[in-house]
C-alpha cells in the first residue's frame, strides 16, 4: 500500500485518510500544509484531473498523456519532447515558489542508463521554471534529483509519489523533497533565459531519452522574500576565455594544471580514448597560460609524468599517471626529474607498494597517480592516486623518501575515484572526491597530515574530476564538471561553499585543472568542447 500522501494544488492534505499515514508521512503533510499558508500566490496550477490544456498550458512535441485516478501519466517514448508549458507574469524583487507532486516511472538515457545532461540533451523527466531573464530547474532520475547543471542528492524516485518545491530568490534555488531541503543552490538559478517570456514547463524536453512519469499536481506562485539574501564575501570576476591550440592539432583532453613558480606552469593533458594506458603529453607555459609549447619526449607516450611537483632544490619531480603489476606483485611506474627550467630531464622506473590487502582478492588492475603531490619540508614526497580494483577503487596518499624511486601506502582517504586534496597546515587536510557520474561528490578531512580521514560529509554539487587550489588569501577554489564546467569557493577550509560559478556550460569531458598564478587570480582550463582557459580573480570583500 502506498503510504505516501496525495493531494491536488487546491486539496488541503488533511482530506487524506489519517489512518493510513506513517510518521513521515504525516510530517510530510505538516510541511506542505505549512508552505499553503506562507503568503504564496499561485498563478500557475495543475490539478490532474485532466489532462493540461489551453488556454493555460500548450503541449510540446508528441506527449502520450492519460488521466490514472488522480494523476497524470505522460509518456516520452517517441524521438520528440513531450510536455507542456503554461506562461507566466514575473514581477520585481518576488520570490518564485514552484512545486510539483511527481512519481518517476522509467527513464531511458545515455547508453541505456541514467546519465542525462539537461542543456545539451534535454531532460527525459523534469520541470523547467524561467522568469525571463534565468531559467533552470530540476530533472529526475530513477535514484537521483538534480538541477540542470550541478546540484544533486540522491533518493529514490520510484516507489512513491513525491513533492519537490523550488524556491527562487535572485539567482539562488533551492530545493525540498517532501518538506525537507536536500539543495541550498546558492547561485544555480544561473542561466540565461531563451527568451524574456517566464515560463514553467514539466514532462520530457529530451529528443534521444524515454521516459513515463505520473504528475499529481504542478503550481508556480510568488510571494514577497522571506529572507534577505546573505551578503556576498567574494567579488568573482571571469575573463573572457582564449582556446589552446597545437599547430599539430593533437586532440588534448582533461587538463592537470602545476604551478612550478618563477613563471613556469606545466599542464599534463590526455592524448587518447579514455582507456588504460592511453597517452599522455606534457606542456609547458611561461606567459600565464596563454601559449603552451609540447615537451619534446615527454608527448604522445604512456610514461608522461602527471602530477608534477618543484622540490627544494630547484629541480621538478613527476610521476607518471600509468604503471603496471610486475610478475611480484608490485607496481612499476616512471619518475621524472626535470631541472629548474623545465628543459632538460631523465626518466627512471619507479616500485610502488601497496599494502597487502590492497594486493589480494582487491588486486587493482592499475593505479593512477592523480592532480596532487606535495614536497615535504623533510625531503620526503607524498602523493596522491587511486586504483581500479575489481571490487571497485580507493583513493590513497603514496609517500616516497628516496626522490621517487619507491612509494609506500600511507593512508587510504575512502573508497572511491578521483580524490582531489587541499593542505592548510601540516596536520590539516581536506579530501574531495567523485562518487559517479551524476553524482554529488563527499569531502573528508585530516588533522594528522593524512594519515588518518574523518567521516565523509556529501555535497550538493557534483559531479567528475575536482581540483583544488589553496589561494594566498585564504580562499580554498574547487572545479569541477559534468555536465558543465564549473568553479566554487570556501572560505572556511571547505566547511560551506559559496560563490558558484558556471565557466561554461558547452560538452566534453568538462575535466578541468586550477593552479593560482598571481595572488587573487586563478587559471582554469578545461576541455569543454575543446582546451579552453581563462582568469578566475578572486577578491575577498570582508
Amino acid at each position: 500500500m502506498n503510504n505516501e500522501p496525495k493531494f491536488r494544488a487546491n486539496q488541503s492534505p488533511w482530506i487524506v485518510g489519517m489512518s493510513c499515514l506513517s510518521l513521515a508521512t504525516l510530517l510530510a503533510c505538516l510541511a506542505v500544509r505549512a508552505a499553503d499558508s506562507d503568503g504564496i500566490t499561485w498563478l500557475v496550477q495543475y490539478d490532474g484531473k485532466a489532462p493540461p490544456a489551453p488556454p493555460t498550458w500548450t503541449a510540446r512535441g508528441n506527449a502520450k498523456a492519460t488521466v490514472e485516478g488522480s494523476a497524470l501519466h505522460l509518456v516520452d517514448d517517441s524521438d520528440q519532447e513531450g510536455c507542456f508549458r503554461a506562461a507566466w507574469k514575473a514581477g520585481p524583487a518576488q520570490e518564485i515558489v514552484v512545486e510539483a507532486c511527481v512519481k518517476v516511472g522509467a527513464l531511458k538515457a545515455f547508453r541505456g542508463g541514467q546519465s542525462v545532461w539537461p542543456w545539451r540533451d534535454g531532460a527525459p523527466i523534469g520541470v523547467l521554471v524561467s522568469d525571463g531573464r534565468h531559467q533552470d530547474g530540476i530533472v529526475l532520475g530513477t535514484r537521483s534529483v538534480q538541477t540542470f547543471t550541478d546540484r544533486f542528492f540522491t533518493n529514490n524516485t520510484t516507489r512513491a509519489f513525491h513533492t519537490y518545491r523550488l524556491v527562487i530568490r535572485g539567482n539562488d534555488m533551492s530545493v525540498f523533497m517532501d518538506g525537507v531541503q536536500r539543495i541550498r543552490g546558492a547561485g544555480a538559478f544561473w542561466k540565461p533565459a531563451e527568451s524574456p517570456e517566464p515560463f514553467i514547463q514539466f514532462g520530457s524536453n529530451a529528443k534521444t531519452f524515454t521516459s513515463d512519469a505520473r504528475w499529481e499536481f504542478v503550481r508556480l506562485g510568488v510571494r514577497k522574500p522571506v529572507a534577505t539574501p546573505a551578503a556576498e564575501r567574494l567579488k568573482i570576476t571571469i575573463s573572457e576565455p582564449w582556446e589552446i591550440k597545437r599547430a599539430d592539432k593533437v586532440r588534448q583532453t582533461r587538463p592537470y594544471l602545476y604551478n612550478m613558480g618563477k613563471g613556469l606552469l606545466l599542464m599534463s593533458v590526455a592524448q587518447g580514448p579514455d582507456a588504460y594506458f592511453e597517452p599522455y603529453g606534457v606542456m609547458k607555459s611561461t606567459d600565464e597560460g596563454k601559449t603552451w609549447t609540447p615537451i619534446k619526449g615527454l608527448d604522445k607516450i604512456e610514461h608522461a609524468p602527471q602530477p608534477m611537483v618543484r622540490l627544494a632544490d630547484g629541480s621538478i619531480l613527476g610521476v607518471s599517471r600509468w604503471n603496471r603489476p610486475r610478475g611480484d606483485g608490485v607496481l612499476v611506474g616512471h619518475t621524472v626529474r626535470f631541472d629548474a627550467n623545465a628543459e632538460k630531464f631523465t626518466m627512471f622506473e619507479n616500485e610502488i607498494h601497496l599494502p597487502p590487502e590492497a594486493m589480494a582478492e582487491k588486486r587493482p588492475v592499475v593505479l593512477v597517480f592523480d592532480r596532487h603531490i606535495f614536497a615535504e619540508p623533510d625531503g620526503t614526497i607524498t602523493a596522491v592516486g587511486y586504483g581500479y580494483a575489481r571490487a571497485g577503487r580507493a583513493g590513497h596518499l603514496l609517500r616516497s623518501t628516496d626522490g621517487g624511486k619507491t612509494w609506500r601506502h600511507l593512508s587510504t582517504i575512502a573508497n572511491v575515484g578521483e580524490p582531489a586534496v587541499a593542505r592548510f597546515s601540516a596536520t590539516e587536510m581536506t579530501a574531495i572526491y567523485r562518487q559517479g557520474t551524476m553524482l554529488p561528490f563527499a569531502q573528508v578531512w585530516s588533522q594528522d597530515g593524512g594519515k588518518t580521514w574523518g567521516q565523509p560529509v556529501t555535497l550538493e554539487e557534483g559531479s567528475v574530476d575536482p581540483d583544488v587550489e589553496v589561494m594566498s588569501n585564504g580562499v580554498l577554489a574547487c572545479s569541477y564538471g559534468r555536465p558543465a564546467s564549473c568553479i566554487m569557493f570556501s572560505i572556511d577550509h571547505g566547511r560551506t561553499w559559496t560563490s558558484h560559478r558556471v565557466v561554461s556550460d558547452k560538452a566534453g569531458f568538462n575535466y578541468s585543472g586550477i593552479r593560482e598564478i598571481r595572488p587573487g587570480r586563478l587559471l582554469y582550463v578545461h576541455d569543454a568542447p575543446t582546451m579552453n582557459a581563462v582568469y578566475v580573480d578572486v577578491e575577498r570583500l570582508d
